[in-house]
This record gives C-alpha cells, structure tokens and sequence, in this order.
C-alpha cells in the first residue's frame, strides 16, 4: 500500500513532459485515479478494522490483567491461611508433623502458581504495549497515505490537465510517465539535449523527497529483437540515472532497470501503441521500515 502512496508523490516531481494528452487520455486517466482514491478508502475501512481488532486484543489484555491480579490476591489469602494452620500445629506438636509436611507442600504449591501468575500479569503487560505500538504504528501509516494521496492529486492536477504527463498504476505502484520519444531518438540511448530542460525540472521535484528512493524504468515497444530491446531500455534508464545523478538528486536515491517490451502498457498492434510503449517511468520506492519496526 505504501508503495502505491509514495509512488504518488513521484507523480508530483514530473513537471516537464511536453507530450500531449487527448481528452479520452486525461479522463482516463482522471478515472484511474478516481479507482485508486476508491481503493484507498477501502484500505483505510481495512486498517480502520484492524485498529478496531488491537482494541478489542488489548481489552482482552487488560480483562485478563485484571483476573490475574485478583488470582495473586487469592494466592495471598491462602498463604495467610497457610502459616495459620502451622502456627496452630507448632502449637500442638505430635500429631501435627504430617499436617505440617501437608500445609509445607500446598504452600510450595501456591507459591510456584503465584510465581506463574505474576510471569502471566508480566507477559499481558508486554502484549498491551506490544499492541498499543502497532495501533499507532497503523494510524501513522494511514495518515501517511492519505497525506501523500492529496499531495500528488494537487501537483498532478494542473500538469495532467496541461497535457504534459501520463499516470498510471503498476503493480500496486503509481508512475509518473515520460514517452521515450521525448527522450531519445528511436534506437539510441543518448539523451537529446531538448530534452536536458524537462530532467532539469524532474530532477528539481525529486530532490525535494531527499528521504526517499527511485527507479527509473525503461520500456520498449515489441519491435526487433527482445535481447536488444532489454539492452536498449536498460541503457536509456541507465542514461536518465545519470542525467538526475548529475542534476543534483543523491546516486544513493536513484536505481534504474530496464523491462524490455515485457511490460506493455497497450497492446504492441499499431503505430501508435507501440509509441505508447516505448516510455521511460519514474516510481517511488515505498519505506515499509516503520510498519516492521512496530512488529519487533
């Protein structure tokens, strides 16, 4: 889910893509993002289920806390009653020494439950905290994701709008997306110098998430050979790498990968979807660290 949030926020960082968007383009892409607030609100009914579960879990917690301190306090009593029956058979003598042997076990007895019950009050403590942190651990990350959701509608609005950029999910992950028409020429890896403005401005939005890591994503269409076209859109991402690499945004940051014509975003039957196709994405890579932390 996170990686879906944070992908988002990429969108934001494409400010300079000069591709026209057609009309039917932007309001499906206007529908997609309508499908994607949709699937948030359904993710945030299931993390809102599962706080209302770690409540439930922790009341549990606190019930049986509760009966644990009433057994110790049992415990107590019966140990009173305990030295009561020695004292008398101190007093006694004789006879008593069986019962005295009797009371010493149930008194060994009771100490080793009231031992275990105060390892069980201990243990439900323990798991109180434990559910507590990841209640807040699953309320963060819940206002994360809406905050981020709203951050990117806002920066995307007026730049989907203005026809400049294509978003779209995959694989759970938002993309902002440049057509590799704008970058390259067919078949080459170098980046156009007309295009070095357009990187300039992304670069700009990415440094702005200094926290946060990115893929760039080559894509080809279907056309020649499949081992070249992974070379090829290996090497074009690996040449947008280092066009933000050099732009400012930290190497650390930055990964790049190239999928060939293996994730088609259209079917690779005309002209204009193989243009499609050919594209160069831009994803932000989801920090889940704090969800795991919660967990420890």
């Amino acid at each position: 889910m996170l990686r879906i949030l944070i992908g988002m926020v990429l969108l934001a960082t494409l400010g300079g893509c000069k591709a026209l968007v057609s009309r039917e383009a932007y309001d499906r892409d206007l529908a997609g993002l309508k499908g994607q607030a949709d699937q948030l609100e359904a993710q945030k009914k299931a993390l809102s289920g599962s706080v209302d579960a770690c409540k439930k879990e922790l009341a549990a917690c606190v019930e049986t806390g509760q009966k644990t301190v009433r057994e110790r306090e049992q415990c107590k009593d019966e140990l009173h009653k305990t030295q009561s029956v020695l004292d008398q058979c101190t007093h006694r003598g004789g006879n008593c020494a069986k019962d005295l042997a009797d009371t010493q076990m149930a008194k060994m007895k009771l100490e080793d439950e009231l031992r275990r019950t105060k390892e069980d009050l201990t243990g439900a403590q323990k798991e109180r905290d434990r559910l507590q942190k990841e209640q807040k651990a699953l309320a963060d990350a819940l206002a994360k994701v809406q905050a981020g959701v709203k951050k990117v509608q806002d920066r995307l609005r007026a730049l989907v709008d203005a026809g400049k950029l294509r978003i779209r999910s995959r694989d759970g992950l938002l993309v902002i997306e440049v057509n590799s028409d704008i970058l390259f020429d067919l078949n080459k890896a170098e980046v156009k110098p007309a295009a070095r403005p357009v990187l300039s401005e992304i670069a700009s939005a990415l440094k702005e998430l200094s926290d946060r890591r990115f893929q760039i994503a080559g894509h080809t269409d279907d056309t020649g050979a499949d081992n070249l076209n992974w070379r090829l859109s290996t090497d074009r991402a690996l040449a947008v790498l280092h066009e933000m690499a050099g732009l400012g945004v930290p190497a650390k940051s930055l990964s790049a990968a190239g999928f060939g014509p293996y994730s088609p975003m259209v079917p690779n039957d005309s002209p204009e979807n193989r243009a499609k196709n050919r594209r160069v994405e831009f994803l932000l890579v989801p920090d889940l660290s704090g969800l795991f932390d919660a967990q420890k």
